[in-house]
């Protein structure tokens, strides 16, 4: 049986050498789920809640363990990787109240006929997903799935391969049947397996690169998708915002996670008559950020998850410097163990340059300046991307105008965007298809079904 390694970004140690599957494993783990699916479907929802509860108090008694881990294999600081395993827990919590709700079904009486529309299990569930929010990201496929009656094949990215099997021994633990959940491991062949298989549906979140493969592979059988596929998202900022605060929330938007964030802020847009100051701001207070291994207490930024992530991140931030852009602060490998890249903030950048129109994905901010606010709405929804964008201003009314003007699937006002369990999750245009979380996330693992009896 071969094998791969997973690593402490932070030093490079090797954390475990893990199992990989093959695509036997797949087939076979995909028929066993197949084989679950009468039963667990017929299993009643309430005792699916209470396992899917137990699990959340799992994760609840064993959050210290856990958030560890996260920090350990995937690098972000310990003060975020304990507040993913806490929200998860709390998400856990939202589905298993709103499941009895939306899964209720409803009966319709017309003047010649009764119809009951019902939401039937979808079938088995493949989840691919990714490794920035590790514990949280799976999550929101794999509790849905099974309260609305899924068996779900689950394969974490090959990079956080320990925080996904854990999750597993977890749900396994709360109550959920072996049949019923299965766990694969592996680098892109078993994906590919995955999405080969016969599931029918995919949870997958990624880069529009392998959605895209994905789309096409499920276009052979007609598989269902949800697909969230990142994005590269604006901030555009007024003319009145005060420069201190949206200067913090730039900085919070782009480095949090070390930049690894669906919507993490990427392009920044200002108003020139505060460009100047706001730039100054800004780069005083990326320039002042704590960089280091994320179990370190005072860190405010760790590593990138792999090496080949900081050198996307490195040829990303030279190609725009041989470009013509401006590197303002940052730009560099930062000379130490571990996969630390110095955040980096850069204007001028020009449609040339490969990270104009690229999702960064690493500690790299842009910003720019603008004229007009047609020019500022111009600029945000000229790429595909169009997963969240953020509007600042003192002016609430103004910004909410200007803010539904944005083709993304999340935009706020004057706050950074961000998942929200008990709000609708995904993108536009390329970003994504289908929605993630809320009612609608629970609705996206079934089949609307109609029946219609005569009256008479």
């Amino acid at each position: 049986m071969t094998s791969f390694l997973t690593l402490d970004p932070a030093t490079e140690e090797v954390l475990a050498s893990v199992a990989q599957s093959t695509s036997s494993d797949v087939r076979n783990a995909v028929k066993e789920a197949q084989n679950s699916l009468e039963s667990w479907s017929k299993t009643p929802l309430s005792e699916r809640v209470a396992i899917l509860l137990s699990f959340a108090q799992l994760v609840e008694s064993n959050r210290e363990e856990l958030s560890a881990l996260v920090t350990r294999e995937q690098g972000k600081i310990l003060a975020e990787a304990t507040a993913e395993v806490a929200d998860s827990a709390h998400r856990v919590r939202f589905f298993c109240e709103r499941a009895p709700v939306v899964l209720a079904g409803e009966t319709l009486e017309f003047n010649d006929m009764a119809a009951r529309v019902d939401h039937a299990p979808v079938g088995v569930v493949g989840a691919i997903k990714p490794w920035n929010f590790p514990f949280g990201i799976p999550l929101w496929t794999l509790v849905p799935a099974l309260l609305a009656g899924n068996p779900v094949v689950f394969k974490p990215s090959e990079l956080t391969p320990l925080v996904g099997q854990r999750i597993v021994e977890l749900l396994h633990e709360g109550g959920v049947p072996p049949g019923v959940l299965h766990l694969v491991q592996g680098q892109d062949e078993i994906g590919k397996a995955l999405a080969a298989s016969e599931v029918r549906l995919i949870g997958f979140v990624g880069s529009q690169e392998v959605g895209a493969k994905i789309m096409r592979e499920a276009a052979n059988d007609m598989k269902r998708l949800s697909l969230e596929m990142g994005g590269k998202d604006p901030m555009l900022i007024l003319a009145d915002a005060e420069v201190e605060k949206v200067s913090r929330g730039a900085v919070n938007g782009a480095f949090k996670n070390c930049g690894q964030i669906c919507c993490s802020v990427e392009r920044v847009y200002v108003h020139s008559s505060i460009f100047q100051s706001f730039v100054e701001s800004v780069v005083e207070s990326v320039r002042n950020l704590r960089i280091g291994p994320g179990m370190e207490p005072g860190i405010d930024i760790g590593p990138l998850v792999s090496e080949a992530q900081r050198e996307r991140t490195r040829s990303l931030v030279e190609d725009a410097r041989n470009s013509g852009a401006r590197i303002l602060t940052g730009g560099r490998r930062i000379d130490r163990e571990g996969f630390f890249f110095e955040p980096t903030v850069v204007t001028s950048v020009p449609h040339s340059a490969v990270m104009f129109a690229t999702e960064t994905f690493g500690p790299i901010l842009q910003i720019e300046p603008f004229e007009s606010e047609d020019e500022a709405v111009n600029l945000a929804n000229a790429l595909p991307f169009g997963l969240t964008a953020s509007v600042w201003s003192r002016d609430i009314e103004r910004a909410i105008s200007l803010a539904n003007r944005l083709q993304a699937g999340t935009r706020a006002v004057n706050q950074n965007t961000g998942s929200r369990v008990e709000l609708p999750w995904g993108g536009v245009k390329s970003s994504g298809i289908g929605r993630m979380l809320s009612d609608e996330g629970i609705l996206e693992f079934t089949e609307t079904i109609t029946t219609r009896v005569p009256l008479s």
